[in-house]
């Protein structure tokens, strides 16, 4: 009973029909046919502005990337680790789980980096998500202190959630800089198969790391700074403040897989956070309307760039 339980919450079917279930009742209360022509009224440059921005974010992904395999890095190396990410976003749009996007990345790297072996790769890829996550988190810690100073009503175990997600962040990098970890895991022999993974957390990489740490702390301002962008356009009456406190937290939520492509789940916390700032639900559900459609039109364009690749393709599909 309980195996037929967990398929049925792992089946795309059930995130399909949850998502739909959220986006009603997160849009009930407005009227749809006004909001999306807000959306459809929206001018021309600030629909550019943003496009340019999203890629712009993902390049620098793609540097943070990039960085844990080169010292110096050129312009052809950060398109094909960008043309990498564009693919993965392409195939985790349609997709249930992340893991085909993963793959995506994988063999994009390797077709142009055949000398650099597959386990190093899919160890910069772990590290990468790593670095990422672990700079969000702690801009969305120094935030939560700060917003619960000046008022902003946060949930206790959020913030303890974010404690302990911060703690052990913490403790990873006292362990890849203090300890030299790649004598210490393969140690354990079933890990002895993925050694050469271990080499982007050797110390010869941990300037990388260090660089790319940089790399994640202003992709994650800029980003965050694109949300606060798209909600002023659309008359949310927040400050930066709220959006370094609120949407760490939406974030970490939206990792888990409970609805497709994080429709529904967003609107329904986005609803949930900003209302608490004076908001309307109308302005705050233009917002993730439009964060959502940027994010399709950002994950479309790698199935542009994958139309043109057919090598990629071939082998995905294989």
């Amino acid at each position: 009973m309980l195996e037929i339980v967990k398929k049925i919450f792992k089946s795309r079917l059930f995130r399909l029909i949850f998502s739909a279930v959220l986006i009603y009742f997160a849009f009930k209360k407005v009227d749809v046919i006004q909001l999306f022509k807000e959306i459809r009224n929206v001018p021309i440059w600030f629909v550019l502005v943003n496009i340019l921005l999203s890629f712009f974010l993902v390049a620098l992904i793609s540097l943070r990337w990039s960085l844990l395999f080169f010292p110096k890095i050129k312009l052809k190396t950060i398109w094909t680790f960008t043309r990498a990410n564009f693919l993965a976003n392409f195939y985790a749009l349609f997709f249930s789980t992340a893991l085909v996007g993963e793959v995506a990345k994988w063999i994009v790297i390797d077709n142009k980096y055949p000398k650099i072996a597959k386990t190093k790769i899919l160890g910069s890829v772990l590290l990468d998500r790593f670095i990422g996550f672990s700079v969000l988190m702690l801009i969305g810690f120094v935030s939560l202190i700060i917003g619960q100073g000046r008022g902003l009503v946060i949930p206790d175990y959020i913030f303890y959630l974010f404690i302990i997600l911060t703690v052990a962040c913490v403790l990873a990098y006292v362990v890849i800089y203090f300890f030299d970890i790649t004598k210490i895991l393969p140690k354990f022999t079933f890990l002895h198969k993925f050694d050469v993974a271990f080499d982007v957390l050797k110390g010869k990489n941990k300037k990388q790391i260090i660089k790319c740490l940089l790399v994640s702390v202003l992709s994650e301002f800029c980003w965050l700074w694109q949300v606060w962008f798209v909600g002023w356009k659309f008359g949310l009456n927040i400050n930066f403040l709220s959006i370094l406190v609120f949407v760490p937290i939406i974030a970490v939520i939206l990792l888990l897989p409970i609805s497709v492509g994080g429709f529904g789940a967003r609107e329904q916390l986005y609803l949930f956070f900003f209302s608490q700032a004076g908001s309307s639900n109308e302005s705050i559900l233009l917002m993730s309307a439009f964060l959502g459609i940027l994010g399709v039109a950002n994950s479309l364009f790698g199935g542009v760039l994958l139309f043109f690749d057919e090598k990629t393709r071939k082998k995905i599909k294989n």
